[in-house]
């Protein structure tokens, strides 16, 4: 495969999207006929994208490949000075997103063909799933940023499709729309910045730009002022796609759609786009001429904290466990935020190596939890279900692996890792205040973690009415029946390996291969040399013990041991009140409605009011007198010649008179 990437780049680089596109267009003219086979084609394309990723993924770790930069497929723009090429960059941050894409995105895809079985829009299903996966390849491969924003929107779209695909449902269709909608906020910066890039560049080609930001320092100081607000642009779309506070409403809102949609989106797809973008602008980002103080970074930082913090404790006071999992999300794209922006940009290949285990380990929790819906027929409150480990022995391990991945726990699970890198950076950089904040997460994040699992898997049987699709044979028995089909239990048990082992390849163990993997993102060596930690590896285990562990004994004793403390505590009255901000989502939705949503939508009444009768209205005056008039000299016209020739002679004596009226006058 390395020799046919070697001898055939265009051809090669060309498939990784190419495949998934050739899927969803089979799918969509033939899926009719294909009916539940329509997941053969997608199955096919993403196993045939996957294994040239992981090739480029090996030839650029064994040396055998060099990154293909600005590999050009054909023109595409050629509008005056600005020429655009669908041309395609694979580095070593490319080929680690294209890896997890394709790769858990095939899990995903075969986990959706058991979970969608039956389904009336299952062909639909898998042509949403493909079209999706080509505009994320194309978003992580474009050489620049048109084609970039192409791939962006392209996602943005097929989000909006797969999460309103239940669409006879109201909630899905406005949950589409919201997720649609709040993304065009964060999309209108990014392309502003765009613009701004080609004005003072002349160019929207990665290379070039960094280029001339590198080495062409007149330039940049001359243009400094304006360029200064281009990070801060990017930094708009970046919050929009990985739904940063205040853009993070429509995440929550995106599990409307089918479990395996949960679990593309937020796991290893469309909420890590924005980490991508500012991972790939580093350069621009990190510029001391457009930005000395580090301003962008400082604030992507702490936004990104303050939405780990935001997300943690509504997750730790809701009931819904697909939910759960989506503030679950939010909180760790916020330490992966965190981990772009502090110390300027220092551990930003820390930020892309959870966005790395993340997905692994997300993408197990949402289909475990996908399992779980799928076997209680629809339902996910937490506190309708219990001990179903008895029921679900196979999903109950790999829900735990997934939670010990998750909370953190050292040396088990693959977010310890990376989650407590960010962490170590953070106590060790200027903003030492973000490290004791993701601290204070990484305790939240152990004790919600385990409350979902203690609460739903622990503790006596106890069954939804709706369990085994409302079937009344329900007892213990009957193992196989609730933990779905082999293809669904599969792919959870391949996630396992992956949310267990993906921790070690940022370790010793395997050399820190990831970061090197990664060095090109930033050389983090010098900047670690000339400011010594104040908080050394071992004190930072010791740390990780203490608060996962902690997090993960008060889950036990109040969700397994006495789960009427619980109850108890949250009805005390100095919690009360702090659980019921947390349970209605600090309110941000009734803050938006009250503050936009509502504002809006009168002044669109308003709006439709003043052109319905004003606009509207002189339009009416306006065609209306000449109409009138017409209708006033009708009756002159009866089709009399005479009264027509004496109307005609009057006519011309009145013009002579005026005339001759004129000209008496003038002399």
């Amino acid at each position: 495969m390395i020799e046919f990437i070697t001898k055939h780049p265009e051809l090669a680089l060309a498939l990784i999207p190419g495949l998934p596109l050739a899927a969803c267009t089979f799918i969509g003219v033939f899926g009719r006929w294909l009916k539940g086979a329509a997941h053969v084609p997608a199955v096919l394309a993403m196993v045939g994208s996957l294994c040239i990723a992981l090739a480029l993924v090996v030839g650029l770790t064994n040396g055998s490949l060099s990154p293909l930069k600005d590999v050009s497929i054909y023109d595409w723009i050629m509008a005056g000075s600005l020429q655009v090429n669908v041309a395609f960059t694979v580095d070593q941050l490319t080929a680690l997103y294209l890896s997890f894409i394709t790769g858990i995105g095939l899990l995903i895809f075969i986990y959706a063909a058991g979970y969608m079985k039956g389904d009336e829009g299952y062909w639909r299903f898998f042509a949403y799933l493909s079209i999706f996966v080509f505009f994320m390849c194309v978003l992580v491969m474009a050489n620049n940023f048109i084609l970039l924003y192409l791939g962006w929107e392209g996602v943005g779209l097929a989000s909006y499709l797969l999460i309103g695909f239940y669409y006879p449902r109201p909630a899905a269709v406005a949950a589409a729309k919201k997720a649609f909608i709040v993304n065009r906020i964060g999309d209108f910066g990014l392309l502003i910045g765009i613009f701004l890039l080609y004005s003072y560049f002349g160019t929207t080609e990665f290379t070039l730009i960094f280029e001339k930001m590198e080495n062409d320092d007149a330039l940049v100081r001359q243009f400094a002022p304006v360029l200064y607000f281009v990070p801060f642009c990017l930094m708009l779309g970046a919050f929009g796609k990985s739904a940063q506070f205040p853009l993070h409403v429509w995440l929550p809102d995106a599990m409307e759609g089918p479990t395996p949609v949960s679990a593309l989106i937020h796991a290893a797809t469309m909420v890590t786009a924005g980490v991508y973008l500012i991972a790939r602008c580093m350069p621009i980002f990190g510029n001391t001429i457009i930005d000395p103080g580090h301003h962008a970074l400082n604030v992507v930082a702490c936004v990104g904290g303050f939405t780990a913090f935001l997300a943690a404790t509504i997750a730790m006071c809701q009931y819904d466990l697909k939910r759960i999992w989506a503030y679950s999300t939010l909180s760790q794209l916020g330490y992966m935020f965190m981990g772009l922006g502090v110390a300027g940009g220092v551990a930003a290949s820390s930020a892309v190596f959870h966005v790395f285990t993340h997905a692994f380990f997300k993408a197990l929790l949402f289909l475990s939890a996908g399992s779980v819906m799928h076997a209680m027929g629809g339902e996910l409150d937490i506190r309708k279900m219990s001990g179903i480990k008895k029921v679900m022995p196979i999903t109950r391990i790999t829900m735990l692996i997934g939670c010990v991945a998750l909370a953190g726990l050292p040396f088990v699970g693959a977010g310890f890792f990376s989650k407590d890198e960010i962490i170590h950076h953070a106590l060790n950089s200027s903003m030492a205040w973000l490290g004791w904040l993701g601290l204070g997460v990484a305790l939240m994040t152990a004790y919600y973690t385990f409350r979902v699992y203690f609460r739903v898997f622990e503790g006596p049987l106890e069954l939804p009415e709706t369990a085994g699709h409302h079937e009344d044979e329900r007892h213990a028995s009957m193992p196989a029946k609730y933990d779905g089909s082999w293809l669904m239990w599969i792919p959870l048990l391949i996630l396992c390996i992956g949310a267990i082992g993906a921790g070690y390849l940022g370790t010793q163990y395997t050399g820190d291969w990831i970061h090197n993997f990664l060095y090109s993102l930033r050389d983090t060596t010098e900047i670690e040399k000339s400011h010594p930690p104040a908080f050394t590896h071992s004190t930072m285990l010791m740390l990780a013990f203490i608060v996962s562990f902690t997090g993960i004994a008060i889950a036990f004793y109040f969700h397994k041991v006495n789960r009427h403390a619980a109850e108890i505590a949250a009805n005390t009255a100095f919690l009360k009140p702090i659980v019921t901000v947390l349970r209605n989502k600090w309110y941000w939705d009734e803050i938006y409605d009250s503050l936009l949503v509502r504002p809006l939508r009168i002044f669109a009444i308003v709006l439709s009011i003043f052109d319905r009768y004003v606009i509207d209205g002189m339009v009416f005056i306006v065609g209306f007198v000449p109409q009138l008039i017409g209708y006033s000299l009708k009756p002159t016209q009866r089709g009399f010649l005479q009264q027509y020739a004496i109307g005609m002679i009057a006519g011309l004596v009145v013009v002579i008179l005026l005339v001759c009226y004129f000209v008496f006058r003038g002399m």
